[in-house]
């Protein structure tokens, strides 16, 4: 995990893919990652920065794919949960896919 210094304190920056799990986890839908992923993965992705989250991400849709460029792991995580209940869940069916398959 990289980490920036201030002064004499060391501040832990978690990567995008670590904060996105995070995010996931603090709505309460673990389970969209969980009872998709392997144990691998999910390790992939607490360590995946936005590059490379976009990578694990490959084949989603491209909105999908937007949200992550562009916006913060919350937002990302939200929209995600919002598309499961909706149970239009394109966009989630597509992650978990394309997470599955790595």
């Amino acid at each position: 995990m990289p980490s920036i210094m201030l002064g004499v304190m060391a501040i832990e920056i978690e990567p995008y893919g670590g904060q996105l799990l995070a995010e996931i986890r603090k709505l309460r839908r673990l389970d969209l990652i969980t009872s998709k992923l392997n144990y691998q993965a999910i390790q992939v992705l607490k360590q995946a920065d936005r590059q490379a989250t976009l990578k694990l991400f490959y084949g989603s849709s491209y909105a999908f794919l937007q949200l992550i460029k562009t916006k913060e792991p919350a937002e990302v995580a939200q929209a995600l949960v919002q598309a499961q209940q909706d149970d239009s869940a394109a966009a989630a069916a597509i992650f978990i896919a394309v997470i599955a398959a790595q």
